[in-house]
């Protein structure tokens, strides 16, 4: 889908531009938008028509004219013709445009997840997800209402003047060109007004995104809120980003008062230009009583319909002022993927001089180099903050690594397409998100398409088919948004059965039993050792008892590899892992008022 970059420049730019640029989100369904917007446009003329066809008729008979057959045949039948020709392009307008939009809507909302789903992480942590809601909720709903009704309403305020237009141009052309020229001068003063909403309508679509995101940390965090007796402190944020929005939106109406009541103004001073031309014209002799009668009845039918573009101009600008938010997503840079892939040659992983950072400046990683390979278990250990999570994030390729290079059967990460990076790879990470759905749908995520005795071979290997077929619904039980209706353990095993059911070469364990509580954790020990059988094993740990039995350990420390080796070899050097493994040790035997029992005599 072809969707222009937001420039501020361009945005106030023409009013045309900015139509042509909506007008590119149609697609495939260009043509029924067309024809819709068509329709509207002919049921418009056609309602200028009757205008038309009835003040003519007034205008014969106040010029005497005798009533015949004919005359009045000929005035019936335009008049027919006009009446039916409002419902029947009215049906095909109505129909075409809402059809089309539903239609537009649908395919850009695709494309917008799609889009989303390529992005790199980074682009996701570093977004709200209130951005993110607001464009495929909010945005994407104003452009939907544009391209149903304000798009044919920009043709409706057309359709019915240029009739009357032209109506009156046959009739009397002093007195049209004189009723054009008010037109003509307002439309100057309608285009700035229209760049000067284009701004607040950006910043007014900013201050809705802002109150979007504040609801949702409201809602997500209602559990620290009661905990913390925050309920108050908790609404004032929310209430903050509403009033926001509200003084923006109060604002865009304050500064719009004065240029929409001059282009009124402007456009309405036709009506006494004509009726004083039109009048000393007939006063002199120039024109018959009928046709001061027909230019007089058309005035405010040429020049009502174009006022009406005043509250059309609105929703083209809110409209663009969405396109520009969903801009950012569109146009986000993605991974960039090889035009000729390659395809490893195993599955041993090598990290190489590795150096990454998230904000420019301030390295996380550096030069970080160690070898996994094939079917084998190495571990990355070191305090919080030394990049070892990072490491698991550049694997999957969520992010591009800055210096070096990631490889995977001695082809770099980046001479392969994400999907096929994607196919070889399964995580388990330690906070597990599982979607609103059955526990079957959320262990199927593994392997779409995969029968109920694969998922149930699955969750036997990650020991949760027994706590599964306990619960009322067995495996078609929902687990409710994010997982919360089961226990930390529970979502761990489902989150490692999707890993089973995966069946990966290459498994990444951001440390599974970090917040698992004992009863729990024998059971994903046992699940992990399952799922590691015969694979690539990377793990983060936390825990260092769960890792030294590693074929390899690799020990982070301030984003540089400090050291590495065996449990054995590590613990006989002294270094940095032997210092964690005693503090492990200590914290081990730790309770609660042990300092206080030695201090006793």
């Amino acid at each position: 889908m072809n969707v222009h970059v937001h420039d501020v420049s361009a945005t106030a730019g023409s009013d045309i531009r900015s139509l042509v640029r909506l007008f590119g989100l149609t697609g495939p369904h260009r043509g029924m938008v067309v024809r819709g917007t068509f329709f509207r446009f002919l049921q418009s003329a056609a309602l200028g028509l009757s205008f038309a066809v009835a003040v003519w008729v007034v205008a014969d008979l106040a010029e005497g004219r005798a009533v015949t057959a004919a005359w009045a045949a000929q005035a019936s039948a335009l008049m027919f013709c006009a009446l039916s020709g409002q419902v029947l392009f009215g049906l095909l307008a109505t129909r075409d445009c809402w059809i089309a939009s539903h239609l537009v809507a649908g395919n850009l909302r695709m494309a917008m997840l799609e889009r989303l789903r390529l992005l790199p992480m980074g682009f996701h942590l570093c977004r709200h997800k209130g951005d993110t809601v607001t464009a495929l909720t909010g945005d994407m709903q104003m452009l939907e209402v544009f391209l149903a009704e304000g798009l044919p309403k920009i043709a409706q305020a057309i359709g019915l003047p240029f009739a009357v237009f032209c109506f009156l141009l046959a009739t009397d052309w002093p007195a049209a060109l004189i009723a054009l020229a008010p037109i003509l001068l307002a439309a100057p003063v309608f285009l700035w007004s229209s760049r000067r909403l284009a701004a607040l309508a950006a910043d007014r679509q900013g201050a809705q995104a802002e109150a979007a995101a504040r609801m949702i940390d409201y809602v997500e965090g209602m559990k620290v809120i009661r905990a913390f007796n925050r309920l108050a402190g908790g609404w004032t944020g929310f209430r903050a980003a509403l009033d926001r929005f509200h003084a923006v939106s109060v604002r865009m109406i304050a500064a719009l008062v004065v240029p929409m009541v001059g282009f009124a103004a402007i456009v309405m001073l036709g009506i006494p230009l004509v009726v004083a031309l039109a009048g000393y014209r007939h006063v002199v002799g120039e024109i018959p009583a009928g046709t001061l009668v027909c230019v007089l009845g058309l005035l405010t039918t040429l020049y009502a319909p174009i006022l009406s573009l005043l509250n059309v101009m609105e929703t083209a600008r809110t409209a663009e002022a969405s396109l520009a938010r969903m801009d950012d997503i569109f146009h986000a840079p993605l991974l960039p993927e090889p035009k000729t892939p390659a395809r490893p040659n195993g599955f041993a992983v090598s990290f190489e001089g590795v150096g990454f950072a998230y904000v420019p400046g301030r390295p996380v990683l550096r030069n970080v180099s160690f070898a996994v390979p094939e079917r084998s278990v190495v571990a990355v250990v070191g305090p919080s903050g030394s990049g070892k999570s990072t490491l698991l994030n550049l694997l999957s390729r969520f992010w591009e690594v800055g210096e070096g290079r990631i490889t995977l059967g001695g082809v770099d990460l980046r001479a392969m397409r994400f999907e096929d990076l994607a196919a070889h790879i399964a995580v388990v990470f330690q906070d597990v998100y599982l979607f609103s759905g059955t526990i079957h749908d959320n262990i199927a995520e593994g392997r779409p398409g995969a029968d109920r005795r694969a998922i149930e071979a699955a969750a036997r290997g990650a020991q949760a088919h027994d706590f599964i077929m306990a619960l009322p619904d067995g495996y078609e039980t929902r687990v409710g948004e994010g997982g919360a209706m089961l226990s930390g353990g529970e979502r761990q095993r489902i989150s490692i059965a999707r890993a089973i059911l995966k069946d990966a070469p290459i498994v990444l364990l951001d440390e599974a039993t970090a917040a698992i509580d004992p009863s729990n954790e024998r059971a994903i020990q046992t699940a992990l050792a399952g799922l590691a059988r015969d694979r690539t094993l990377i793990v983060v740990a936390h825990r260092l008892s769960t890792i030294r039995n590693a074929d390899h350990i690799v020990v982070l420390d301030g984003g540089v590899v400090a050291e590495q080796g065996t449990h054995d070899d590590l613990l006989a050097r002294g270094g940095l892992y032997a210092h964690l493994w005693g503090l492990r040790n200590r914290a081990a035997r730790w309770q609660i008022g042990d300092d206080e029992t030695e201090a006793r005599p």
